[in-house]
C-alpha cells in the first residue's frame, strides 16, 4: 500500500530501541510506549484510517514488531536507512541526540522527503529464510578463514588441534546451510527459476547464485545501469571543470562485489563470450583490475537480463507442482 505524498497530512517519527519505541507526530511532543504488538497498537490505533505516513529506522529487526503492527493498521510506513538520516540530520549541524529527538528528527526526515521514500512492504517469508541463511553462511566462511589464518601463525601450534576442530566444526556447518539453502530454493518455484537463469551465466555457481537472489531480490526488475550499482561495479564520474579524475567503482552491497570477483576469474579461465571478452579487453592495453571489473559488470548485467526475460515466462517453464 501506498500514499501518494499529496494525500499525506502528517508525518509519524517512530526511533526504535530493543524496549521502547518513541512517538512524534511533528510537534514537539513525544511519547514512549513498549516495544511490544499491545501497546505499539494502542498508540498508533488514533493514526488509523488518517493520512500519516511513519517513518522508522532498520535497528536490525528490533522493528519488526512495530511494522507489523503498522501493517495491521493500515498505516503507511517507511523504513529509513541510518546512513541516510544521520547525514540529513548533520546537514543542519546539529548533535544532541536522545530518543524523543531522533524521533522528531525522523519526522522532519519524512516531512521533507515524502514524495520519494519508497513505502514498506512486508518481506516473502521464504525469501527473508533465504536471506537469513545466505547471511549466517557468510558469517560462519569469514570465521573459517580467521580460524585458518590463525592456524598458520608461528605461535598457534601449541592449540593448532582446538582450531582444526573448530575449523572442522565449521565446515560440518557450511555444509548444512548449503543444503539448507539448495532445498529451500528447489522448493520454490520462482526461486528455482531465478536460481537456473543465474547458474546459466558464466561464472555463477552454486555459491554465487543464492548470494545474488538473496542480496539483490530485484534481480530481473532493474535497468544494466541500476544493477551494476547495487552490485558495486558501475564507475562513478570524479570530474571538476577541466579535471577529470579516474572513475572508480564504489558503493553498492557490500556482500556481492567480493562473489562477483571470484565469478569473474572463473569466466575468464573458461571458454565462453566473457573469457573472449576479457582477452580482448587486455589486448587493448587494458590493465587487468580493470578488465576484471569489466567482467565483474557484463556478469551482473547478464544475470540481471536473463532472470528479467525468464520471468514473464514463469508458468510456461515451471510448471505448478500438485
Amino acid at each position: 500500500m501506498r500514499t501518494e505524498s499529496a494525500e499525506i497530512q502528517s508525518i509519524l517519527g517512530l526511533d526504535v530501541s530493543r524496549d521502547t519505541v518513541t512517538l512524534c507526530d511533528g510537534r514537539r511532543h513525544t511519547v514512549t510506549v513498549a516495544n511490544e504488538a499491545d501497546a505499539l497498537r494502542a498508540a498508533l490505533l488514533p493514526y488509523q484510517g488518517t493520512a500519516t505516513l511513519a517513518v522508522c529506522e532498520a535497528t536490525g529487526g528490533h522493528e519488526d514488531t512495530l511494522l507489523g503492527v503498522l501493517l495491521e493498521l493500515a498505516i503507511p510506513a517507511h523504513r529509513a536507512d541510518p546512513a541516510k538520516v544521520k547525514a540529513y540530520i548533520k546537514s543542519f549541524g546539529k548533535r544532541a541526540k536522545n530518543d524523543p529527538i531522533d524521533a522528531r528528527w525522523l519526522s522532519r526526515y519524512g516531512r521533507d522527503r515524502a514524495a520519494t521514500l519508497p513505502r514498506w512492504q512486508p518481506v516473502d517469508p521464504t525469501q527473508q529464510k533465504l536471506e537469513l541463511l545466505v547471511a549466517r553462511r557468510l558469517d560462519l566462511v569469514a570465521m573459517r578463514v580467521q580460524e585458518q589464518n590463525r592456524l598458520k601463525a608461528p605461535r598457534s601450534r601449541l592449540i593448532a588441534d582446538n582450531i582444526r576442530d573448530h575449523l572442522a566444526e565449521l565446515e560440518r556447518h557450511i555444509e548444512a546451510l548449503n543444503a539448507e539453502i539448495d532445498t529451500l530454493i528447489g522448493e520454490s518455484r520462482d526461486l528455482a527459476l531465478r536460481a537456473e537463469q543465474l547458474r546459466s551465466v558464466p561464472g555463477v555457481g552454486p555459491v554465487l547464485a543464492p548470494l545474488l537472489l538473496a542480496v539483490i531480490p530485484e534481480l530481473g526488475t532493474l535497468n544494466r545501469r541500476q544493477v551494476a550499482s547495487l552490485a558495486g561495479v558501475a564507475p562513478h564520474p570524479k570530474d571538476s571543470g577541466k579535471a577529470n579524475w579516474h572513475r572508480s567503482t564504489t558503493g553498492g552491497r557490500r556482500q556481492i562485489r567480493p562473489a562477483l570477483f571470484i565469478a569473474a576469474l572463473t569466466a575468464c579461465r573458461g571458454d565462453n563470450p566473457l573469457a573472449t571478452a576479457y582477452k580482448a579487453l587486455l589486448k587493448a592495453a587494458k590493465p587487468k583490475r580493470v578488465a576484471l571489473t569489466a567482467i565483474m559488470r557484463k556478469i551482473i548485467t547478464i544475470a540481471n537480463a536473463r532472470v528479467r526475460d525468464a520471468l514473464p515466462h514463469q508458468n510456461e517453464i515451471m510448471p505448478i507442482n500438485a
